[in-house]
């Protein structure tokens, strides 16, 4: 009897960019931010006390690794200048063959409301990459998870596949306080493939039950049962 052997299939994102000097898009894993690298996993440092309940930081939660682990960054092409001005942020870059920044005119937009900490005036990433979006699935463009500390906020938008997302625009706020250099290569959004299904809504209370069975399973772990017990590892290449 002869067995087929049947391999691993491997969902393939197809990208390029319109300029080889412009840091390609690339794994999220690769913008891991230097705060959350530096964080010690228990407030006492990174050792295990014999001491229960552990004091952790945020650091042991894998969800929030799994954020910045998950999915894809498409990254800033150039440097650009940060000023601020009475007419809100002033963006400037050397070259200025090519827009980066494009401010977008508030007609039509008033309702749009302003992230906290931001100017009011539009903006959109002019981005330089193109990227194939696979059939039977759709992409969440946003701004990278968990990234409060960057000087703007990229909005949120989901495409369906299959499609060729060619260089365009994504609207962002940039802060109203911030002056200084945002460098090349810093991540702008966060692509997270997911399949496209239709979903409903439906209420069981019974699972309120397996709830606090889980809270008690996890309890009773120093640490690491979600982990070790449900976490699946997910590789983005």
């Amino acid at each position: 009897m002869i067995k087929k052997i049947i391999k691993n299939k491997k969902n393939i994102f197809e990208h390029a960019s319109n300029d080889n000097s412009f840091p390609e898009i690339s794994s999220a894993k690769d913008f891991i931010p230097d705060w959350y690298k530096e964080t010690n996993r228990f407030i006492s440092g990174n050792s295990v006390s014999n001491n229960l309940p552990l004091n952790m930081s945020f650091k042991m939660c894998s969800p929030f690794l799994d954020s910045f682990m998950s999915g894809y960054m498409l990254p800033l092409p150039v440097d650009i200048g940060i000023d601020q001005s009475v007419d809100g942020p002033v963006i400037s870059w050397n070259s200025q063959q090519t827009n980066f920044v494009i401010r977008r005119s508030l007609e039509g937009n008033e309702k749009l409301p302003v992230p906290m900490g931001c100017s009011p005036n539009h903006y959109v990433w002019a981005t330089q990459h193109t990227f194939k979006i696979p059939k039977g699935y759709s992409a969440l463009v946003t701004h990278p998870f968990n990234r409060h500390d960057l000087p703007f906020i990229t909005q949120t938008g989901i495409i369906d596949g299959e499609f060729f997302v060619y260089p365009g625009n994504v609207p962002v706020f940039f802060s109203s306080t911030f002056k200084g250099i945002i460098k090349a290569g810093t991540p702008i959004a966060q692509i997270l493939l997911f399949k496209t299904e239709n979903w409903k809504l439906e209420k069981n209370i019974n699972i309120i039950e397996n709830g606090a069975v889980t809270n008690k399973k996890t309890i009773n772990s120093a640490f690491g049962y979600y982990k070790n017990n449900h976490w699946k590892k997910k590789t983005y290449e």
